[in-house]
């Protein structure tokens, strides 16, 4: 079966990549077409080891990335970079790390800024889970460092549920119930990486 894997840096994107993703691409008829989510736990040094070993493979179509932009440190911005120069550099750096690979089926891409500016966009099995009046946030992908999603959804979850948010446990529930389309017509780089995605599979 023709597959496409997915280096994840952790449990939360390899969550949604099965849940969220995954549910749609099989809804889209794609299915003929595997997608592989390989957890890294955190460990992005070896991206270009796992890309090498799986381009060796001749059942893989393309090897892609899913890490957040927020928390990558093996890049330094500059105060003052814009929102592009980040990901462009965090994208050069991943494809330095694959570059004794086939580089026409490596595919960078980064969550922008966390994986979870896609539950804050989508928004309504966010608030059915808080039982809160709470709107998609059509901007959600443009939260910049100091207020990352991960933490905008910390803050809802004290305010309407008394606790924190759990990132395996609330986000494995919410990519499972969440609606792909507004995700997709709100998230300019979550688009970008699904439609690479479908590209991907139809060669």
């Amino acid at each position: 079966m023709a597959r496409i894997v997915v280096l994840c840096e952790g449990d939360t994107e390899e969550r949604a990549l099965q849940q969220f993703i995954g549910r749609r691409w099989r809804a889209e008829g794609l299915g003929h077409v595997g997608l592989q989510g390989i957890n890294l736990g955190g460990k992005l040094q070896d991206i270009g080891k796992y890309t090498v070993r799986y381009l060796g493979e001749t059942e893989i179509l393309a090897v892609f990335t899913l890490l957040d932009l927020q928390g990558m440190t093996y890049v330094k911005h500059g105060v003052s970079d814009g929102l592009e120069l980040k990901i462009n550099r965090v994208r050069k750096w991943l494809r330095d790390q694959a570059k004794s690979a086939d580089g026409s089926r490596f595919r960078a891409h980064v969550c922008v800024h966390q994986i979870e500016a896609w539950i804050l966009a989508e928004g309504h099995t966010l608030a059915a889970r808080l039982n809160a009046n709470l709107e998609p946030d059509a901007e959600a992908e443009s939260k910049n460092f100091q207020n990352p999603p991960a933490k905008r959804l910390n803050d809802l979850f004290r305010l309407h549920a008394g606790r924190s948010y759990r990132k395996i446990i609330d986000g494995t529930r919410l990519f499972a119930k969440m609606e792909f389309e507004p995700v997709y017509k709100s998230c300019q780089y979550f688009r970008e990486f699904y439609d690479d995605l479908k590209t991907a599979a139809r060669g």
